[in-house]
Parts: C-alpha cells; sequence; structure tokens
C-alpha cells in the first residue's frame, strides 16, 4: 500500500526490534506492534517517517518503518 502524508496507521509487524529512533525523552522507545501512528513523509525505497505522539501532540516517537509494517486506519481526505 502507498500511504501518504497525515494518514493514521498502526503497526501491524516489526522487521526490525531495533532502530534509530527519535522521540520527547531520552532514550525514545521503539515503535511496538499494535501503535497508532501518523504518517509523516514518503522517504522513498517503500519507507515512510512515521509518528506516534500523545493526545496532546507530544512526540513519543518518530522513526523510519517499511510499508509491510503499517497498516491504514485511517485517510484524512477519505481518498484512498
Amino acid at each position: 500500500m502507498h500511504f501518504q502524508p497525515d494518514d493514521t496507521v498502526r503497526v501491524v509487524r516489526l522487521l526490525a526490534l531495533e532502530r534509530e529512533v527519535m522521540g520527547s525523552t531520552e532514550p525514545a522507545p521503539q515503535p511496538r506492534i499494535g501503535d497508532s501512528a501518523t504518517i509523516v513523509a514518503d522517504v522513498g525505497e517503500g519507507l515512510y517517517l512515521v509518528e506516534h505522539a500523545t493526545d496532546d501532540g507530544v512526540t513519543v516517537w518518530m522513526a523510519e518503518l517499511a510499508a509491510e509494517e503499517l497498516t491504514l486506519v485511517d485517510r484524512p481526505d477519505g481518498g484512498e
């Protein structure tokens, strides 16, 4: 699937248990299966910059994940 910026996605599998992650705490937690997140950017070659944030907008983690690690939950414009 091709994701778009602002899509809401869920992490459904992890191809790497540890990866480079940024966040509001140090060290930032790793993504976990079941986490909901937002697509920030398509970085190419099937990779997406994805942000998992709290309800008040604080970044918990931001990391690059492969398309096969994600499933679409919601698309803001309702399109495909």
